[in-house]
């Protein structure tokens, strides 16, 4: 019993449990409402998930890594390539099939460390990232060092 503590509050002692009954939603597959607001909550979803992903922009030029942000407002926010330390591509199973992936990037800037999230060819992105990152750094003199903790 899932309310089992008031029923015996409730119930004197010469009355006999019975029983205790909840409400379903079994209804939900033989009523149209319910697929329409389904669809309409998928949909909503979807259409947010999209809008999401393209306000996002990553721009990559010779000296610097920009990630572009926002709908109703604009964030820039800027990484040097020299202060850019590693990077990482990964991809799930669908990613891979979809052809999509998600970029890590860390750096020593204030901005830290950037996920790009669902972008195309993210290997051929992220190794082309490293390509100008090393050679912003070999251009600079930049040296990184890695700590030791163990």
């Amino acid at each position: 019993m899932r309310n089992e503590n008031i029923i015996r509050s409730i119930i004197n002692r010469d009355e006999d449990f019975i029983w205790e009954v909840t409400g379903s939603i079994a209804d939900i597959k033989y009523n149209p409402l319910f697929w329409f607001l389904i669809v309409i909550t998928c949909g909503l979803f979807i259409f947010a998930l999209y809008y999401k992903r393209i306000y996002h922009s990553y721009v990559l030029t010779s000296q610097r890594l920009v990630i572009i942000s926002g709908i109703f407002s604009k964030v820039v926010d800027e990484i040097e390539l020299f202060r850019i330390v590693d990077s990482r591509a990964e991809q799930s199973l669908i990613d891979i099939w979809a052809d999509l992936g998600t970029v890590y990037v860390n750096s020593t800037d204030k901005t830290g460390s950037v996920c790009m999230e669902k972008i195309p060819t993210p290997h051929m992105i992220r190794d082309s990232l490293r390509q100008y990152y090393t050679a912003a750094r070999q251009k600079k003199g930049t040296v990184v060092l890695e700590s030791l903790e163990a």
